[in-house]
């Protein structure tokens, strides 16, 4: 006898696998050379749980793990063990969860030595409204350029921030740089102290970064961040300063925020200004974190910035990201935030700003 769902089961079929599509995108950000098949195992679990959901995979038919995970050879229904992956391996994960409803899909992957470089990242990618009627996603983390290799990647985690050795801006650096002057997709290392010699604003979503092609990203505008900000609904809400993992900064979270089982988010910000402050508000772990980024949280680190001079200030206690928008012949708006507050500002363009890119 053929069984005809009605809306409200079709309702939680989607559900649950809502559940499943966010516990694959989360354990392929996680894979890497190294890790053993019972590891992976380990966070399809955690990760299910945090949803409010559970296992099903997990003891049916007396089946020992969460998930089946699969290498190479191993066709189909593969036991989570102690096989250690190796880079160019294909792993076959197979996801069950039962959310008032079950759900059920796979995912391959293809085994790297850093699955967050070059843009997976380890970010699930949620919708951000930017105005009335437009929603982005974020890059999985702070831009940044190796000059002497002419490379351009997004940070391999979004707590990840170079900091002083930013001082070492050239053109023949051999290390990776993240403040870049207002502007400066076509010339990263430009570090003039004349603001005239930043009157064109070049995008740098339009370079090749990691493996995504040209014109992939882009930038804010001015508009786009203050909307997202003060304007979006429960904008705030879906705000709050924090440390995570020992890095202080700003959490932004997507417009369908819902807060996993297990982890408390408190949206604001500190009464008082100081680096100290950030963990006094709140922290969150590693592994905590992991659950906070699997259901689409974004976090801005207090990279600092750099003074048109050179010297790099403020790490750890102020971020600074800039917006596509020009104020006047000198100056340019960007995003900042401190321990007590979030703003938009404008400032020399000749200064170093962090720089998180967007998808339409």
């Amino acid at each position: 006898m053929i069984h005809v769902k009605s809306e409200k089961e079709i309702d939680l079929i989607r559900e649950s696998c809502k559940v499943v599509r966010d516990t694959l995108l989360f354990v392929e950000s996680k894979i890497k050379a190294g890790m053993s098949t019972k590891e992976i195992d380990e966070l399809v679990e955690r990760y299910i749980r945090s949803c409010g959901a559970y296992p099903s995979c997990l003891g049916y038919g007396g089946f020992p793990g969460s998930a089946c995970i699969s290498v190479n050879e191993v066709v189909i229904h593969g036991i989570p063990g102690k096989r250690v992956l190796k880079e160019g391996d294909i792993v076959s994960v197979d996801v069950g969860a039962y959310y008032r409803c079950r759900g059920r899909s796979v995912r391959l992957v293809q085994v790297s030595e850093n699955p967050s470089n070059p843009t997976t990242g380890s970010i699930v990618a949620k919708q951000f409204s930017v105005s009335v009627n437009k929603t982005v996603t974020f890059s999985p983390g702070n831009l940044q350029y190796h000059p002497a290799n002419n490379e351009w990647r997004f940070a391999p985690n979004q707590t990840d921030y170079i900091g002083e050795a930013n001082a070492n801006i050239s053109s023949t650096y051999s290390g990776w740089i993240d403040l870049f002057g207002w502007g400066t997709g076509n010339n990263p290392t430009n570090a003039s102290e004349d603001n005239n010699d930043y009157q064109t604003f070049v995008d740098w979503g339009v370079n090749k970064i990691g493996n995504d092609a040209p014109n992939t990203w882009r930038t804010l505008t001015n508009d786009e961040w203050y909307y997202l900000r003060w304007e979006r609904p429960n904008y705030d809400k879906l705000i709050g300063v924090a440390q995570v993992n020992g890095v202080n900064g700003l959490i932004l979270l997507p417009d369908d925020w819902t807060c996993p089982s297990g982890v408390t988010f408190k949206s604001g910000f500190h009464n008082d200004y100081g680096t100290e402050y950030y963990a006094e508000y709140q922290t969150f772990s590693s592994s905590e974190w992991s659950m906070l980024e699997a259901s689409g949280a974004v976090f801005l680190p207090a990279a600092g910035y750099r003074y048109c001079s050179g010297g790099v200030s403020s790490v750890g206690s102020y971020g600074n990201y800039w917006s596509s928008t020009p104020n006047g012949s000198d100056d340019a708006y960007y995003l900042f935030f401190y321990s007590d507050r979030v703003g938009i500002n404008y400032d020399n363009r000749c200064d170093g700003g962090s720089v998180r890119l967007v998808r339409d």
